[in-house]
């Protein structure tokens, strides 16, 4: 059916609602730390007693400052390093120290390692930055290091891993190098049991970078052999003053299956320590531990590394909330964590402008109603020593979005009609080149606007194993300046298909998908200003021919080296491919043709000729610009749950619209039909996990 109406009203919303009740459980663990009853007071009551002078002084020395463990992968030189060279977990590049590397054991000797590095105001080494005050001594010491995959938010759930080493710059960085536990893994270990030492991390100096002020650790962890992380000590080894930070949200790893117990790649961030008030601190993880299931317990592995940590007095953001895509009636919770010496004081905004009410760790949007609920939000947190602004949150409202879409018909004379769409195309009226050859009705392609016809793939006759393609195209040449190899003429290609492309020097290139199956060239040139008609006729078997003809006349073959085929559901590109390898076209073209079956030589001559329709049975596409566009819409959204509904009338009922996907493309004709989509109610953390 044709349309000649849209409605793009309010989404439909059902009444019931997943609660945030249960979520925010969720939410609030992280801001629940451990108590001790004497050493937190002690280190209380000396935040408390500060004097205003030394207060002051104390905002002008505040600092923070970020610990990245690097891995030296021996048998790997690629996997090695990963200083930190962006921002990362709320804190700049140079605030970041990226320690000496060590080594995995693997492709060299294994060892319970001890590193040792002095960190002070003129420290420049690769990956270490000048302290702001004071030199730290540090020691840090693991049965070996390793790499892990885990990307935190930069990757997509549900295990936020990644393959490989394609560490992103910044968080990535931080949690690719890790140290070992001694008992997950390792050199020497057997079906992934192994019985050494834990990790331990000894700083001396931290008065000389926090003379005046307290401090908070956050430690920062992954593993490639986690399904959760035991607690960790952050230890006053002066005042003989023990902290215990958790992990008590981290996302859930993939399984790998190869130990008797669940392990697979993860990572996440501590709780945050009580403020600290010492020269000397310790770092070391609670003893790791796993097993498999035992009659109706279920198997265990609590790992104990560590990638990484960050000490600092003045506050910082470290998981900023992150954007978020709602539709109306989902419940939406911002969620951040701060930490910092408290008490901190906390204050969400939206578009710069504070928020009334909004100042704890998370912030409620309850049932999106408008799109004016959507906007950029960032929290604002300040302590005695500073303060900072986490990176923004934009909030996407989502809705019905429309833009005219034309359209040109598919004019043979039988069959499942195909149309196209037209993307930045133009219309000629008539086109005569050089030697006098004119053509009516044309389509003009600018690589300037990146012109495109797109042809959704609608019918069998498209998907044959032998078959016809035919053109007229007229272009000077291609537009260098743009991608990287010849323009794109005709492209069906994913992991199958085939393109057409007309080359830098003017001939006609043809590759199929798998590539090594057939490439084939054409001889002379057709970027002379000149009509020229070009025909390839395949067939997909192995051994099969594919041959260029221009002109109405062969000019090469050559046969496959195996099979290939059409990707069944992929579109029809002219003049535009989506893979920006392929330089735009820069031309004319008319009357685009597609047959079935492989045409004769001397059908191909007949078109050339005539433009003679050689055998309207087998035509299973044809695209002609005699006549003007047609209107048509383009409908879109965003949300990947919504479904698509029509009606006749506007106040329904209103119906599924089979197979709709956006963005979905309606052709104007007779008639209304109004539209609108249909969502259940989510509720929506920005930050499901600690990390």
């Amino acid at each position: 059916m044709r349309i000649s109406a849209i409605l793009s009203g309010s989404p439909l919303i059902a009444q019931s609602a997943q609660s945030v009740e249960q979520s925010q459980g969720v939410i609030l663990m992280k801001t629940q730390h451990p108590r001790s009853s004497r050493p937190n007071k002690r280190a209380l009551k000396v935040a408390c007693t500060v004097s205003a002078a030394a207060l002051m002084l104390g905002v002008s020395h505040a600092a923070t400052v970020g610990f990245n463990f690097q891995v030296n992968y021996c048998s790997a030189a690629s996997y090695a390093g990963a200083p930190v060279t962006a921002p990362a977990f709320g804190i700049d590049v140079t605030s970041w120290e990226s320690l000496t590397q060590m080594d995995t054991g693997y492709g060299c000797s294994a060892d319970y390692y001890t590193l040792n590095q002095v960190i002070d105001g003129t420290s420049s080494d690769v990956g270490l930055h000048p302290l702001p005050l004071g030199s730290l001594n540090i020691t840090w010491s693991a049965y070996t290091a390793n790499a892990s995959g885990f990307g935190g938010y930069d990757r997509s759930p549900p295990h936020y891993t990644y393959g490989g080493n394609g560490h992103r710059p910044g968080e990535e960085e931080v949690y690719w190098g890790f140290l070992r536990d001694g008992v997950n893994f390792g050199p020497g270990s057997t079906g992934g049991d192994n019985n050494q030492p834990g990790y331990n991390i000894d700083i001396v100096g931290l008065k000389s970078l926090f003379p005046n002020s307290p401090y908070v650790v956050e430690l920062i962890a992954s593993g490639d052999s986690i399904a959760a992380l035991t607690n960790a000590f952050v230890i006053d080894a002066g005042a003989s003053i023990t902290n215990s930070v958790s992990y008590p949200n981290i996302p859930t790893p993939g399984v790998n299956g190869d130990t008797a117990w669940p392990r697979g790649v993860g990572g996440g961030l501590s709780t945050v320590s009580a403020p600290v008030n010492g020269d000397h601190l310790i770092i070391a993880g609670n003893r790791a531990q796993h097993a498999g299931p035992d009659g109706d317990t279920p198997g265990f592995n609590n790992a104990s590394t560590i990638a990484g940590f960050i000490i600092t007095d003045k506050p910082v953001v470290t998981m900023p909330p992150q954007s978020v895509l709602a539709v109306p009636g989902d419940d939406v919770t911002l969620r951040a964590i701060a930490i910092g010496v408290p008490p901190l004081s906390l204050q969400w905004r939206k578009d710069g402008v504070a928020i009334p009410g909004a100042t704890s760790a998370t912030y409620a949007l309850s049932k999106i109603t408008n799109l004016l609920q959507g906007g950029s939000y960032d929290l604002l947190v300040t302590n005695l020593y500073g303060s900072t602004t986490s990176k923004v949150s934009v909030v996407t409202v989502d809705k019905l979005d429309m833009a005219p879409q034309p359209f040109v018909v598919d004019s043979k004379p039988s069959g499942i009609k195909v149309d196209g769409e037209l993307f930045g195309t133009t219309r000629l009226l008539s086109s005569q080149d050089s030697v006098g050859t004119n053509r009516t009705g044309v389509l003009q392609f600018s690589s300037a606007s990146r012109s495109q016809i797109e042809i959704p793939v609608d019918s069998p006759d498209l998907n044959t194993a032998e078959g016809t393609i035919s053109f007229w195209m007229r272009s000077s040449g291609t537009n260098t300046t743009a991608g990287n190899e010849g323009a794109m003429l005709f492209d069906r290609r994913t992991g199958s298909g085939l393109v057409i492309v007309q080359h830098d020097d003017g001939s006609l290139f043809v590759q199929t998908a798998p590539k090594a199956v057939n490439e084939v060239s054409s001889s002379g040139t057709v970027s002379d200003g000149r009509w020229h008609h070009v025909a390839v006729t395949y067939d997909q078997s192995d051994g099969g021919l594919i041959s260029i003809y221009i002109d109405g006349k062969p000019n090469n073959s050559n046969p496959n080296t195996g099979t290939w085929s059409w990707p069944a559901t992929q579109e029809i590109e002219y003049g535009l491919s989506d893979d920006t390898y392929w330089r735009p076209y820069n031309g004319l073209l008319d009357d685009l043709r597609v047959y079935n079956r492989a045409l004769t030589d001397a059908e191909v001559a007949s078109i050339a000729a005539s433009d003679a329709l050689v055998d309207p049975t087998a035509l299973a596409l044809r695209l002609n610009f005699d006549a003007p566009a047609i209107a048509g819409v383009r409908v879109g959204w965003k949300s990947s749950d919504a479904v698509l509904q029509s009606s006749s009338i506007v106040t329904g009922p209103y119906t599924d619209v089979p197979d709709a996907t956006s963005p979905f493309v309606i052709e104007a004709g007779a008639g209304n039909v109004f539209y609108r989509y249909t969502h259940i109610p989510v509720s929506i953390q920005s930050n499901p996990y600690d990390m």
